[in-house]
């Protein structure tokens, strides 16, 4: 018999590691991935638009959450976003971010032990906030969802509960794997649009990961920006292993 012991990690937004080199997947506390912070990011972002004529976008409800790779010498990458139905559904948040990233100057490479990383920065880009409707000192006011409208420890609860629906008793493995998860809370505050980012490539198995995700009753209080409730991204890295008994 083996028994399969399976780990759960939670992570928001996507990562997309470059193997060769050693990449930080957050900044560090106290260090901020943008000179004069993320004030300065949007000061910056609104300069842009303005200097560069770009137009608003036609939906207001667009929200997109923008993770881009700053390397130790200040300069940047972008980030391959599997997730083409939602940036689909957010194409003009999504090409706004690349557009103006490549204009912007203040890129801060993050410091460990003294020494400048390579690291992931993530940015919540609302265009609704950046054009007409920006004011001087701006930063989206953000609220993360909260499963099952819990005071603390939601997440925790959340992945207790996920795990409470996975089993692997079927599945014989002989090697550590990973199964990258992404889904959907809308403005509903329902649990949505869940795919694999990254699957097992057992098809058997990645169904039965969507299907412990789907069966999750429990709604979200859904996240908000300014006061509106709109839809956010998750992203789950499973970790699964089977040891010999």
């Amino acid at each position: 018999m083996k028994n399969k012991i399976l780990t759960f990690l939670l992570t928001i937004l996507f990562i997309n590691l470059f193997s060769q080199n050693k990449v930080l997947t957050e900044f560090p506390k106290s260090q901020l991935p943008y000179i004069g912070g993320y004030e300065a990011y949007y000061r910056d972002f609104h300069d842009i638009i303005v200097e560069k004529n770009i137009q608003p976008c036609s939906n207001k409800n667009e929200l997109y959450q923008f993770s881009i790779f700053i390397t130790a010498d200040g300069n940047i990458k972008f980030i391959k976003d599997l997730n083409e139905k939602h940036v689909e559904e957010n194409k003009c948040a999504y090409n706004l971010a690349r557009q103006v990233a490549q204009y912007q100057k203040g890129w801060n490479p993050a410091i460990l032990d003294g020494i400048k990383q390579n690291a992931m920065a993530r940015f919540i880009i609302y265009p609704d906030g950046l054009f007409e409707n920006f004011r001087n000192g701006y930063l989206p006011s953000f609220t993360a969802p909260v499963f099952n409208s819990l005071e603390k420890n939601n997440l925790d609860e959340f992945r207790k509960e996920l795990l409470s629906k996975i089993d692997v008793r079927r599945f014989d493995w002989n090697d550590i794997f990973t199964v990258e998860a992404e889904f959907t809370i809308n403005k509903e505050g329902k649990m949505e649009k869940i795919i694999l980012t990254k699957p097992s490539g057992l098809y058997e198995f990645d169904k039965m990961i969507i299907n412990s995700y789907k069966s999750i009753r429990k709604k979200w209080k859904p996240a908000t920006i300014n006061g509106n409730p709109v839809d956010f991204r998750f992203k789950h890295t499973l970790r699964a292993v089977t040891d010999p008994q």
